[in-house]
């Protein structure tokens, strides 16, 4: 659960590697919904890992040694990853947790040979003041009430994801508003 991942041999059992990416155990305080970790995803030879402290993390599968290691989360949230990558089109597609903590959701691509951000897209619409990501968020805002930036607004993408190649579209489910907890929102009003 600490994203500890182990490679072994499907025929023997016996391990081949293991890999700690060294997630402080002092983070279980600053997780959304505990120490858990959903999967990792493979492609060409890499194994893609999610790590409790927010990385996405590339490793060879063979060896186990570390390709890539790139920070997902934005600052001034709770942000983590409990949810497993998905490889769609030479991109690796991650999620972070941390609505329940007061994050702003949001869905990322990277490219699975670099570790390079090729996009992000959010989930809720962030402060107006600063202007909308896109046309949908604008659309979006319309129909949120109140100061809800402030707690961030929810919306984190922390579960699996479904990919369909025929229409090349790619279906990320939501959860946990924010706020949620009475005092929070009496506090963003």
């Amino acid at each position: 659960p600490w994203s500890v991942l182990h490679a072994l041999d499907a025929k023997t059992g016996e391990r081949l590697w293991s890999y700690d990416p060294g997630v402080p155990r002092e983070m279980a305080r600053d997780i959304c919904c505990g120490v858990v970790n959903r999967g990792a995803a493979y492609e060409d030879g890499r194994v893609f890992l999610g790590t409790l402290d927010g990385r996405l993390v590339a490793l060879d599968a063979e060896r186990g040694e570390v390709l890539w290691d790139v920070d997902t989360r934005e600052p001034d949230w709770a942000y983590s990853i409990t949810g497993a990558p998905r490889v769609v089109e030479g991109l690796v597609v991650v999620g972070n947790a941390g609505a329940d903590l007061g994050a702003r959701g949001y869905v990322s691509a990277y490219h699975a040979a670099t570790g390079e951000l090729a996009w992000r897209t959010y989930t809720v619409p962030g402060n107006p003041a600063e202007g909308f990501e896109s046309e949908a968020l604008a659309r979006a805002a319309e129909t949120w009430t109140g100061e809800w930036w402030k707690a961030g607004g929810g919306g984190t993408v922390w579960d699996a994801f479904a990919y369909d190649p025929e229409l090349r579209l790619l279906y990320v489910g939501t959860g946990n508003g924010t706020p949620h907890v009475r005092w929070l929102l009496l506090k963003c009003r």
